[in-house]
């Protein structure tokens, strides 16, 4: 069965990535649309349950997104998409009541992530995915969205708001703006960049109850975290860090000079030139005895953020055929274990 839904999804793939189209599929079937409001085209014909396949290049984003749908793009990582260009979503994805149990994979944002204010949203996954601007779960725990989770994507916007989300989980994933609002969620083995000294209230994450492990902070003020009974677990710390009201911490590393840490990385902001590999990764084990930063923990960061669909490495395509009428087409893809 396994080996089935490989080959179905391949063939989806090849012709996705042959026409550079956007495939639709459901259980009655497949849906081919193109241009670049294709997505759009692709999401008024879905129903909830759906998959959507994205291919490289550019698409509109619908206004708003209220199905429970699973969204997969053919990455971000210029390295990893040489064969199928990276996927481009212009705008923003905003998510409203019904789309529970949404996912999105292997797509570069051009804006932000936005949840609709004080509904709930529970079970959104985001993965493999870049997002130029921000995150913002909007509301006031009201209504909160449970379980958000954000698994080895780069947030590269200023603000990363947490306001209306509840036993969220950041795993893995490259954070460079100030985590705001965050009452009860989990940060581990992330890579956490904001940095800033000039206003004694800014901290890398605000909020109270929340749970660290295994994350590198980089900022060079000693404002970590602001609140009440956060707990911080094996993380690196670059300054002597101030933790908050009441913090339970324990086995933290601190000070550790930024320069020392990572194989190749400078500044607070992330690049696809950067090696987040430590130099001593024996040195900072984290609290399971794995590595601290991206590649520890269970989620551990997979080179070139590659989606979990089958993964077009090679792709040949004539641009005319053979004195008998046949096209030459050579496709090699490789399938994906996580």
């Amino acid at each position: 069965m396994k080996k089935i839904a490989f080959i179905s999804s391949l063939i989806i793939l090849a012709m996705t990535v042959e026409a550079q189209k956007v495939a639709l599929h459901s259980a009655t079937g497949t849906q081919h649309f193109t241009g670049t409001s294709a997505f759009i085209s692709a999401y008024n014909a879905a129903n909830s349950g759906d998959t959507i396949y994205l291919p490289g290049g550019g698409f509109s984003s619908p206004a708003n997104i209220d199905k429970q749908l699973w969204v997969l793009g053919a990455g971000h990582y210029p390295d990893s998409t040489q064969a199928t260009a990276k996927t481009f979503i212009n705008g923003n994805i905003a998510l409203s009541e019904n789309a529970n149990g949404f996912r999105l994979e292997g797509v570069h944002i051009n804006g932000s992530i936005i949840f609709d204010n004080n509904e709930s949203v529970d079970n959104v996954i985001i993965k493999y995915c870049k997002v130029e601007n921000d995150l913002n779960v909007q509301g006031s725990l009201i209504t909160p969205s449970f379980n958000l989770t954000i698994i080895n994507s780069v947030f590269s916007g200023s603000y990363f708001y947490l306001s209306n989300a509840q036993n969220a989980g950041i795993f893995n994933s490259i954070i460079q703006g100030k985590i705001l609002n965050s009452f009860g969620n989990f940060f581990e083995n992330n890579i956490l960049m904001f940095s800033y000294t000039g206003y004694t209230n800014y901290y890398t994450i605000s909020g109270d109850n929340n749970l660290c492990n295994n994350n590198i902070f980089l900022n060079a003020s000693n404002r970590y975290l602001s609140g009440v009974s956060n707990q911080t677990n094996n993380n690196i710390f670059v300054t002597t860090p101030n933790l908050g009201t009441t913090p339970i911490s324990s086995g933290n590393y601190y000070p550790v000079p930024q320069n020392t840490i990572f194989i190749n990385q400078t500044g607070n902001a992330f690049s696809y030139d950067h090696n987040y590999h430590l130099q001593s990764p024996a040195t900072y084990p984290g609290i399971d005895n794995t590595e601290t930063g991206l590649y520890g923990g269970t989620h551990g960061y997979k080179e070139g953020a590659v989606p979990s669909n089958p993964h077009i490495q090679v792709q040949n395509i004539a641009t005319t055929t053979d004195t008998e009428g046949n096209l030459s087409v050579q496709i090699k893809a490789v399938a994906q274990d996580q």
